[in-house]
């Protein structure tokens, strides 16, 4: 058929999340809410393949149909294109866990009652093996691990190997690396995996009051290290930095962090903010984020290195811009 509007998430998307919950997608929509919801109350059984594309279709046709459904409204992943009508997976999102290593201001797990009394851990190396098994994952398509910390979770290094084994080539890891993981060391010697590192400060007081514990000296460490094993003109470790208002947003500490990033080999860092202040303030001036984005984009450039959006402030650069497009932010 002809064109239409939809986006990667609803085509080809599959998110395992928090609250035992499988969606199409993870990006929170600021005026509609986002992220449309396949199975509730999953806990790692087998999935009929047949009720799940089933279930996907019915919000696919949506689309087809030129008829956005409204949790969709607005959102900036959508883009105008031939979309296929095959049943497979291209971008499956891991963070179905919550416990983590760090406190991060910003992440609301840790303190959310709902998320914490309705998430219980499942093992979900056999659903993995069994998508695998019947094609359902594209090998050319993304893993992307979040969190919780991935790191920490147990059954992490045996999903990474079975990835690295099967010969997935997109494999992204969020993490605030505070623990150092030889089996993503592995696989950034490979060139499989891509290391996006939460360091959202340049001085050790100001990451404490984010991170809210003392690992400062500890993840500029590891993120070396990794950054170490890249393979030559690799550009696969990346440092990240989400701006939380009126603690982190000033140009000065922006910059302390670049300058640490440049010091340790980063080819490429990722702005991202706060998802609960753009919630809150979605009709506030995005006026002084999205300058204080250009500030950083510039100041990388000066320095050398790219500065990707990832995110809500990539969601400010398209309402600020007034222009949609596609973002491969960490990819």
């Amino acid at each position: 058929m002809e064109g239409f509007e939809s986006c990667d998430y609803i085509e080809h998307g599959m998110v395992l999340d928090h609250c035992n919950r499988i969606r199409v997608c993870n990006n929170f929509n600021p005026r509609h809410g986002g992220r449309p919801v396949i199975y509730e109350n999953y806990h790692g059984e087998k999935i009929d393949w047949d009720d799940f594309f089933k279930r996907k279709w019915e919000l696919r046709k949506f689309f087809r149909e030129n008829n956005c459904p409204e949790l969709c409204i607005d959102c900036v992943n959508k883009e105008f294109k031939n979309w296929d009508d095959d049943n497979y997976i291209d971008y499956l999102l891991l963070t179905p866990w919550v416990p983590c290593n760090s406190n991060c201001i910003y992440c609301s797990a840790p303190r959310d009652k709902d998320v914490l009394d309705n998430t219980k851990v499942y093992k979900v190396l056999p659903l993995i093996k069994d998508m695998i098994k019947n094609n359902i994952l594209k090998k050319d398509g993304i893993i992307d691990f979040a969190g919780g910390e991935p790191t920490i979770y147990r059954e992490f290094e045996a999903l990474l190997n079975e990835f690295i084994k099967n010969d997935f080539q997109k494999i992204i890891l969020h993490t605030n690396a505070i623990k150092k993981s030889r089996s993503v060391i592995k696989g950034i010697k490979k060139g499989v995996i891509r290391v996006l590192v939460s360091i959202d400060a340049g001085s050790k007081e100001v990451h404490q009051k984010v991170k809210q514990v003392k690992s400062y000296d500890k993840v500029w460490k590891n993120l070396a290290e990794y950054a170490k094993h890249q393979p030559k003109g690799a550009d696969n470790v990346k440092a990240k930095y989400i701006i939380v208002p009126g603690l982190n947003d000033s140009e000065e500490e922006i910059n302390l962090w670049l300058e640490k990033c440049k010091s340790i080999n980063i080819h490429s860092v990722v702005l991202n903010l706060d998802f609960n202040w753009i919630m809150d303030n979605v009709d506030n001036d995005l006026m002084p984020l999205y300058n204080l984005m250009k500030y950083t984009q510039n100041r990388a450039f000066e320095l050398g290195m790219n500065c990707e959006l990832y995110g809500q402030i990539f969601q400010i650069k398209c309402e600020v811009e007034k222009n949609r497009e596609e973002n491969i932010a960490g990819f």
